[in-house]
């Protein structure tokens, strides 16, 4: 396939293995962040909302260093700016696990759940904020982004009623 024809946006013949791999691990992120709702819901009822995040949080660092400590033990050389770019990263994280922690401690979580669904929106302006030189907006993936995003909307509205 030409580049041109790939510049243009237009459908490959196939998926690489890599990018299977890729969705079916956005996938499993969906679900994972899915059941952190629900589950933070359970722990701000027992605990406070900033403990309950704490204690996410650490679980989850606990979790990602014995995934991790292969590649941590391979690469020697990670540049200065790498780290960077992931300390604010993990501040990043955290400060969305630590806002929805006290978002299902005052709200239902059928209403939280639609907000924090707004995030393909804010990720794809911040790409472009960022890093449009590494992701390319087309007009599908704006369309698709405000497409999935009013769909749990309005899913989540009607749960409401």
């Amino acid at each position: 396939m030409s580049a041109a024809r790939q510049a243009t946006g237009a459908p490959q013949a196939g998926l690489t293995r890599t990018q299977l791999i890729g969705y079916a691990l956005a996938g499993a992120a969906c679900l994972a962040y899915g059941a952190s709702l629900i589950l933070a819901k359970q722990v701000v009822d027992d605990t406070p909302p900033l403990l309950g995040a704490a204690l996410g949080m650490t679980f989850g660092m606990m979790v990602l260093a014995v995934v991790s400590a292969p590649d941590v033990r391979r690469d020697k050389g990670t540049r200065r700016r790498a780290w960077v770019w992931a300390a604010l990263g993990g501040l990043a994280a955290g400060g969305g696990i630590t806002c929805m922690f006290l978002a299902v401690s005052n709200a239902p979580v059928v209403v939280v759940a639609p907000i924090l669904a707004m995030n393909p929106l804010t990720a794809i302006l911040f790409s472009q904020i960022f890093i449009r030189g590494m992701e390319r907006l087309t007009w599908r993936v704006l369309i698709g982004a405000v497409f999935v995003v009013a769909g749990v909307v309005i899913i989540s509205l009607g749960q409401n009623t």
